[in-house]
């Protein structure tokens, strides 16, 4: 059963706060408040996480051998399982076009669910739910790691293999960290605050609430992009210097630049803005002109 709501505990205030999963992000003091969040039932003392929004809606969970309380709602039961694969090797899958155009459209969906006011949570009573665990008398097999990629030189295209194909994670600002790096991420909106244009290379400035990150269009951008698309970016930027709030979502892979974590975006069909390609955006855009 999924968890909405957590109680945060300021050690240094001493004092406690409840917290909202659909409000968390845009707490201003989100990565404390992340690190010490609890159970809001009384005299329970499980710890949670949250969970941000990916395949799922965004959720709080308990921590791995954290127990609730019998008496409380979120009480399970863990049960033993068979130890899972341990990854012994990683290899990359090249993503293709429409699983892109899935993943910026999934994007849409719930971001446009948000703004009516729906998020499709709901408080289930439900006890005695049982929750597996690892049994560490089992062995463990040995597989592969596959990670989404949009870059060049992949080790396999998708659909080579039999299976599910990668999953892309969803990160907002606010989460991007370390771990992601050279990982291919979705990120489902952010404000776009300038665009530097170069002969080959493009960087569009984002911001979502205090955090901010370049998007970084390069030589690989280019060369498979459609012919001009360089006067596009131009006639974006015409459009950003009139101080008119635009949004943009992108699929691309994680990078560190000057000690920051930023965004490479290397297909023309990974990024959109308002939710548009670029070429449809700047279309519509000029027909209301």
């Amino acid at each position: 059963m999924s968890i909405f709501e957590a109680v945060f505990r300021d050690a240094y205030a001493d004092t406690e706060e409840l917290i909202f999963v659909d409000s968390i992000e845009k707490h201003k003091e989100f990565n404390r408040v992340r690190s010490s969040i609890f159970c809001t039932y009384e005299n329970c003392e499980a710890q949670l996480e949250y969970v941000p929004q990916g395949k799922r809606k965004a959720h709080f969970k308990t921590w791995p051998k954290q127990d609730h309380t019998p008496d409380c709602i979120d009480y399970f039961e863990r049960e033993k399982k068979a130890r899972g694969q341990k990854n012994s090797a990683t290899t990359t899958m090249a993503l293709s076009d429409k699983h892109i155009a899935d993943v910026l459209n999934d994007m849409k969906r719930k971001r446009k669910s948000q703004e009516d006011g729906f998020n499709g949570q709901s408080r289930k009573t439900k006890k005695n739910k049982k929750n597996k665990t690892v049994d560490p008398s089992q062995p463990s097999t040995n597989g592969v790691n596959i990670v989404p990629t949009t870059g060049l030189g992949a080790d396999m295209q998708e659909g080579e293999v039999k299976g599910k194909s990668p999953s892309v994670r969803r990160r907002t600002l606010l989460l991007l960290n370390d771990d992601d790096i050279g990982f291919t991420r979705a990120i489902p909106d952010g404000l776009i605050e300038s665009i530097d244009i170069n002969t080959d290379r493009v960087v569009i400035a984002i911001s979502s609430g205090s955090k901010s990150c370049n998007i970084y269009f390069e030589e690989f951008f280019f060369s498979s992009a459609p012919a001009n698309f360089i006067e596009r970016f131009k006639d974006l930027e015409k459009i950003v210097d009139l101080n008119i709030k635009l949004n943009l979502s992108c699929v691309g892979e994680v990078v560190r630049r000057n000690n920051e974590l930023h965004l490479l975006v290397n297909k023309h069909i990974a990024f959109r803005v308002e939710d548009l390609y670029l070429t449809i955006f700047l279309d519509n855009y000029n027909r209301g002109q």
